[in-house]
C-alpha cells in the first residue's frame, strides 16, 4: 500500500524555534511513501539553514525558496511541485502525529472517500489559556466515523456551529480536487479554500474521523493572535466576495442557506474587526460595502435583525442606553 504517495506541504516563514519539531513529525511518518515540500517564504532567520540541513539528510524532502509573498502563495507553490496522490498541509509551527498519513489512507481505502477530516489538538505556547480559549477546537462528534457528500458535511458542520476551516485538518485526493488554489495575499485564506474544497464539486465525498492527528500551537504574534489591522478586515471581505461567486449562494437549498450564513459570519467579523481597529467607528465606505455584500446573501427578516447591529453599530449604543434606563427606572434610581 506504500505506492500511495502523500505530499506534505509546509510553508515556512521565520519559525526557527519550531521548525525542527515540525519537520521531524513529517519525516517520521510510519507510511513509507511521503513527499515533504517545504517552501521558504523569504525567511530572514535561520529557517532556511534548518531546511537545508534536513534536506541533506532526507531524499524525500524538497526545499524551494521564494520571495516573501505570504502563506497562500507559499502553499500554491507547494501544490505546483507536489507529485503525491494525496495532499496534506502542515504549518511550520505545528506538528502531526506519526500515524497521520497511514490513518487517513486507511479511511480513504475503507470508505472510498475523497477527503478525510480529522481533529486538532490545540495547545498554548507563550499564550495564556484565557487568551487562547477562542482557538480551542472541538471535533464534530455528530459526524464522527460518518461518510457523506461534501455538501452535506459542510451544511451539518455549519448548523452544528462546528465548521473547521483550517486546511491543515483535511487531507484530499489531488487528482479530484487539485485545481483549487489559495487566494494570494489574503488573510483567512482557509475560510475560502476549505469551503471551495467542500462545495465546488458535486461528486466529492468526505469522511470525518475522531482521531486527533494535528497538533496546533497557539503562540504570540502568529497570524491568528497578532493585533488586528485593516488587512484582517480586508481578508474577511475578500473571502465573502469570493464565496458569493459560488452558484450555491443563489440556491434555496439547505447548503445554499448554510453557505450564505457562513458569508454573513465573515461580514460580521469584518465589521467587528474594523471597529476594533478604528476605535468603534465604522466608515461610510465600509458600511456601504457591507450593505451591498449582505444584500447578496439572501437575508430573511429574522436574519436582518441579527445583521443590523453590524451595519449600524450605533443601534447597539441606543439599545444599551435603553436597557440602562429601564433597569434604573425599575430599581427607582435616576435615569442615568
Amino acid at each position: 500500500m506504500n505506492s500511495e504517495k502523500v505530499s506534505i506541504i509546509i510553508p515556512v516563514y521565520n519559525v526557527e524555534k519550531y521548525l525542527a519539531e515540525c519537520l521531524n513529525s513529517a519525516i517520521s511518518q510510519d507510511h513509507g511513501n511521503i513527499e515533504i515540500i517545504a517552501i521558504n517564504d523569504g525567511s530572514t532567520d535561520a529557517s532556511l539553514s534548518i531546511l537545508e540541513e534536513f534536506q541533506a539528510k532526507h531524499d524525500n524532502m524538497i526545499v524551494r525558496s521564494i520571495r516573501n509573498q505570504g502563506l497562500s502563495v507559499a502553499r500554491n507553490t507547494g501544490l505546483e511541485i507536489a507529485t503525491g496522490d494525496y495532499i496534506l498541509f502542515l504549518d511550520s509551527d505545528d506538528f502531526i502525529e506519526k500515524h497521520t498519513a497511514s490513518t487517513c489512507l486507511k479511511h480513504f481505502r475503507q470508505h472510498q472517500t475523497d477527503i478525510v477530516f480529522f481533529s486538532p489538538n490545540v495547545f498554548f505556547d507563550g499564550v495564556s489559556e484565557d487568551v487562547g480559549r477562542k482557538f480551542k477546537s472541538e471535533s464534530i462528534t455528530d459526524l464522527q466515523n460518518e461518510s457523506c457528500p461534501a455538501h452535506l458535511f459542510f451544511t451539518k458542520s455549519i448548523n452544528l456551529k462546528k465548521y473547521q476551516v483550517s486546511a491543515c485538518l483535511y487531507i484530499y485526493k489531488k487528482n479530484k480536487l487539485g485545481n483549487i488554489k489559495f487566494h494570494p495575499k489574503t488573510l483567512y485564506e482557509d475560510c475560502l479554500f476549505t469551503t471551495r474544497l467542500l462545495l465546488e464539486n458535486n461528486n466529492v465525498k468526505v469522511t470525518c474521523i475522531p482521531d486527533k492527528l494535528y497538533n496546533r500551537r497557539v503562540r504570540p504574534e502568529s497570524i491568528m493572535t497578532q493585533k488586528k489591522q485593516e488587512k484582517h478586515v480586508l481578508g474577511y471581505l475578500i473571502v465573502a466576495e469570493e464565496l458569493l461567486k459560488l452558484k450555491l449562494t443563489k440556491e434555496k437549498s439547505e447548503t445554499g442557506k448554510a453557505l450564505n450564513h457562513f458569508i454573513q459570519v465573515m461580514l460580521s467579523n469584518a465589521s467587528t474587526t474594523y471597529r476594533i481597529v478604528y476605535n468603534h467607528k465604522l466608515s461610510h465606505h465600509i458600511r456601504k460595502r457591507l450593505i451591498i455584500l449582505y444584500s447578496k446573501t439572501r437575508p430573511t427578516l429574522r436574519t436582518l435583525k441579527n445583521i443590523a447591529p453590524y451595519i449600524f453599530p450605533e443601534l447597539l449604543e441606543i439599545i444599551n442606553l435603553l436597557k440602562a434606563f429601564t433597569v434604573n427606572k425599575s430599581t427607582g434610581g435616576s435615569k442615568f
